[in-house]
């Protein structure tokens, strides 16, 4: 038999949240024990770290690293269009 909740629910078991939809005895804190899920929702407890921040020698380091690997890329893409303008019949750009 479906109940008629409070808010409009509508189910054959009591109670609301994630497992409403299994019987209770059937439901994971029944079976486990209080809390047996509770790794499926956020801890608000739970201390959190935020990253440290880089040094100023170190962000240069890195945005140096960065700016080469966009150099590097940029150059693959260039030699890429090149080489499909001259199979088009267009004239490769530098020549």
């Amino acid at each position: 038999m479906w109940r008629y909740g409070r808010g409009g629910w509508l189910g054959p078991w009591p109670g609301r949240g994630p497992f409403s939809y299994l019987p209770p005895w059937q439901r994971p804190g029944w079976v486990f024990g209080r809390g047996a899920c509770w790794y499926l929702w956020s801890n608000p407890w739970y201390p959190t770290s935020a990253y440290p921040t880089p040094t100023p020698e170190q962000e240069l380091s890195l945005l140096e690293n960065y700016k080469k690997t966009l150099e590097t890329e940029l150059k693959m893409l260039e030699e890429r269009i090149n080489s499909l303008k001259g199979q088009l019949g267009g004239k490769p750009e530098g020549q």
